[in-house]
């Protein structure tokens, strides 16, 4: 039986808001098993709706995959590629702690046993694909369809929501980590999640993060989304994204 190492914690808590028990007020802990029903993420919703102040449901739906998508994106993954383990990522697994009143909604990613896997006996790939396939296809797809069917929010922007951070973590942020070869090797996983993963793992005809690769890299190296996230329909106050489509169509 292995589990995440504290040094590993802390890398984690260092880069990708990764919940660790520092002393800091806790404000709101949302356990990932309540977004295991359609009530609990309808209530997330509401709650998520209310503190923001937004003004358009389907952005607080969007803004809620957005945040997830980053978790699901960075903490496995990075763990993956980077030290060779898997976490148990089901919802019975997590909670999002909030320690700040950022309108923004950015809370922590906790995961209450640290329990990890490890290829052992299979292949890397063979390892990957059964972890990958627990992820993608028992955890963020069921989740992506609740909140679907309470909003009509399209599956398509939550699949994007998630693969904007992919993106980020294997183009970008590797590569001010390490040098270009160590980087480049790492992109082996980054190819495996994107284009290979057949459709089964993720419940699905097709790999849905394939259908973003071919968006354009802009000059700050991040990827032109190809839907909306609704960001800017927030509130009044609310901007597009950086990466925003629309940007372009201006």
């Amino acid at each position: 039986m292995s589990f995440i190492k504290r040094s590993e914690e802390e890398f984690l808590h260092q880069h990708f808001r990764y919940y660790m028990d520092l002393d800091r007020e806790i404000i709101e802990v949302i356990q990932g098993k309540d977004l295991q029903t359609v009530d609990g993420v309808q209530q997330t919703l509401d709650q998520m709706h209310a503190f923001m102040g937004s003004e358009f449901m389907l952005t607080t739906a969007s803004i809620l995959s957005k945040r997830y998508g980053y978790y699901i994106a960075t903490v496995p993954l990075a763990l993956m590629t980077i030290f060779n383990k898997f976490p148990d990522m089901r919802l019975s697994n997590i909670e999002l702690v909030r320690i700040d009143e950022d309108k923004k909604w950015l809370p922590q990613f906790n995961l209450l046993s640290k329990e990890v896997s490890e290829p052992a006996n299979q292949t890397r790939e063979e390892w990957m694909n059964t972890e990958l396939e627990k992820l993608f296809n028992h955890h963020v797809r069921p989740l992506f369809l609740k909140i679907n069917q309470l909003t009509r929010l399209s599956m398509d922007v939550m699949w994007e929501n998630t693969a904007i951070y992919i993106f980020w973590l294997y183009e970008r942020q590797f590569y001010e980590w390490y040098d270009d070869g160590v980087a480049s090797g790492m992109k082996r996983d980054f190819y495996y999640v994107v284009r290979d993963l057949p459709g089964e793992v993720f419940g699905m005809k097709s790999n849905p993060f394939t259908y973003f690769l071919d968006q354009p890299i802009l000059s700050t190296g991040a990827r032109e989304r190809k839907c909306c996230c609704l960001s800017y329909k927030k509130n009044k106050d609310s901007t597009y994204c950086k990466v925003c489509p629309h940007l372009s169509r201006h």
